[in-house]
C-alpha cells in the first residue's frame, strides 16, 4: 500500500505562518487569528477576502508579495506539526506503507530544512514538490509512481484541500479528506472524498 500526502495543512500546521504573514501584507487587518481562519475554512480565498474587506488593496499585488514572502525562514519557522503527524507516519511506516509527498511548495531546499527541523524527512520514500513550476496533477503523473498500481484502492491521497481531491479522483485514488487544515468539513464534503477523518491517526484504523 502507498499514502500520498499533502504537506500545509494535513501533516504541518501553518496557520500562523499563514495569518503573520496576512497581517503583515495588509496591516489595517485587525482580524483575530481565529477570525481569519474561519473565513478561509469557509472557502473565502484572498482574493475574495481583500475585495470584500479591504477593496482598496490589489490582488495581483498581494499575491505577488505573498508568493515572495510565505516561503521565507522567519515564516516557515512558525511552522508546527500536529499533534499526531509524527506517531502515525511513525506506525505507517513500520507496516511497511509506502509514504509519498506531493506539495506545491516552491523552494525544495527549503522544503527539506523545514522536513528535517520537524523531524519527519526520513519518513518518505518519495518527495513531490512543484517548485513553483508544475501543477500537482501533472508532477503526480510523471513522476511515475503510479505506473504500477494495479489496484487503485491499494493508494490514498490524504489532503486537506478540495483541489487535491480532486486530483485524487481524476488518477482514480481513495481519497480521505482531513479537516484540521484549510477547509472545513461542510465544504470538504462537497469534493465528495471516499472518507473524511478529523486527525490523522484515524488513517491506522482503514488500512
Amino acid at each position: 500500500m502507498k499514502i500520498i500526502f499533502d504537506l500545509d495543512g494535513t501533516l504541518i500546521d501553518s496557520s500562523e505562518r499563514m495569518y503573520r504573514l496576512f497581517q503583515e501584507l495588509v496591516p489595517e487587518s485587525d482580524f483575530s487569528k481565529e477570525g481569519y481562519w474561519e473565513l478561509k475554512r469557509n472557502k473565502v480565498n484572498h482574493r475574495m477576502l481583500l475585495e470584500r474587506y479591504f477593496p482598496n488593496y490589489d490582488f495581483d499585488d498581494f499575491n505577488e508579495k505573498w508568493l515572495k514572502r510565505i516561503e521565507a525562514e522567519e515564516y516557515l519557522k512558525t511552522d508546527i506539526l500536529y499533534y499526531d503527524s509524527i506517531d502515525t507516519l511513525n506506525a505507517l511506516k513500520k507496516r511497511g506503507v509506502g509514504i509519498i509527498l506531493l506539495t506545491a511548495r516552491q523552494s525544495r531546499e527549503g522544503l527539506y530544512q523545514e522536513l528535517e527541523r520537524l523531524g519527519i524527512y526520513t519518513f518518505f520514500d518519495v518527495i513531490l514538490t512543484t517548485e513553483g513550476s508544475k501543477s500537482k496533477e501533472s508532477l503526480l503523473k510523471d513522476s511515475g509512481i503510479l505506473n504500477h498500481v494495479k489496484n487503485a484502492d491499494y493508494v490514498l491521497f490524504v489532503s486537506d484541500m478540495g483541489k487535491d481531491i480532486m486530483i485524487g479522483k481524476e488518477f482514480g485514488l481513495k481519497t480521505i479528506a482531513i479537516t484540521h487544515g484549510f477547509m472545513n468539513e461542510k465544504c470538504l464534503s462537497e469534493y465528495k472524498p471516499n472518507i473524511i477523518i478529523n486527525n490523522l491517526n484515524e488513517i491506522l484504523e482503514l488500512i
